[in-house]
C-alpha cells in the first residue's frame, strides 16, 4: 500500500507533538479489505493499534506497534498471532461495520486526545449537543464547512467499555466527528489525512471557544 506507512507516521508525529497523545493514549483502525482480500482472501481487514501503543513510537516505525485483524462471521484473527489490539478496539470495530451496514465510504477511525477538546466537554454547555455545536460553529466558521452535520458528544463512560461502544454508535449517525465526554476525539472519514482534518478542525473550534470565554469572561454562547 504506496503511501501508507507515511502517513501513518505523519499522523502519528502530528498528535504526539500537539500533545494529543499522551503516553498510551489515542487509536486508530483502517478498514484495508479492498487492499487486501485479492492477496490474503475473503473476510474483513483491519490494520489497528496495538494495545498499549504509542504515537510517538509510531511516527518512527508504525508496523511493529499495529495488528491486523481479519474478522470472518464472528471469529477474529490476529496477525501476528500475539499481537492485541487496543482495549477501545469493540468501539472501533462497531463504528467499523456501521459504516459498512450504511454504505458509507469511511474507512478509517481515528481516536485522541485533544487538551480543548476535553475541556469543553466537561463544561454545563456540553450537556446540550445543540448548543455546543452553535458554540463550536461560532468559534470557528470553517467547522461548518468540514464538518456540516456537526459533532456529536456522547456521555461519560470508562475508556474501553462496551457502554461507550454502545454510545458512540447511538449518536454518530452521519457525522464524522464525536466527541467522548471527558475523554477525547474521534474523528472518522475515507482516508486518514482527512480524519486528521477533522480532528485539527474541531480542536481549534474548542480552543478559540475556550480562549474567548477565559480571557473576556463573556458567555460560550451569547
Amino acid at each position: 500500500m504506496p503511501g501508507l506507512e507515511q502517513t501513518l507516521k505523519d499522523t502519528a508525529e502530528l498528535i504526539s507533538s500537539r500533545g494529543w497523545g499522551e503516553a498510551n493514549a489515542g487509536n486508530l483502525s483502517l478498514n484495508l479489505t479492498e487492499a487486501l482480500t485479492p492477496h490474503f482472501g475473503a473476510g474483513t481487514w483491519f490494520l489497528v493499534s496495538q494495545t498499549g501503543s504509542r504515537w510517538r513510537h509510531v511516527a518512527r516505525n508504525p508496523l511493529p506497534h499495529l495488528v491486523l485483524i481479519k474478522l470472518a462471521d464472528e471469529s477474529e484473527e490476529y496477525f501476528p498471532a500475539q499481537a492485541k489490539p487496543t482495549s477501545e478496539w469493540s468501539c472501533h470495530k462497531l463504528l467499523q461495520k456501521h459504516f459498512l451496514a450504511t454504505g458509507s465510504e469511511d474507512r478509517v477511525v481515528l481516536h485522541s486526545h485533544p487538551n480543548s477538546v476535553i475541556l469543553l466537554s466537561q463544561m454545563d454547555l456540553a450537556k446540550d449537543e445543540a448548543k455546543l455545536n452553535s458554540c463550536l460553529r461560532h468559534a470557528l466558521a470553517e467547522l461548518e464547512l468540514f464538518l456540516p452535520d456537526g459533532v456529536a458528544i456522547t456521555g461519560a463512560a470508562l475508556p474501553g467499555s462496551q457502554k461507550l461502544a454502545l454510545g458512540s454508535l447511538d449518536v454518530i449517525g452521519k457525522r464524522k466527528a464525536l466527541i467522548w465526554q471527558g475523554h477525547g476525539l474521534v474523528c472518522t472519514a475515507k482516508h486518514l489525512d482527512e480524519a486528521l482534518d477533522y480532528m485539527e478542525v474541531v480542536e481549534k473550534a474548542a480552543n478559540i471557544a475556550l480562549g474567548k470565554f477565559f480571557l473576556t469572561k463573556m458567555p460560550l454562547l451569547d
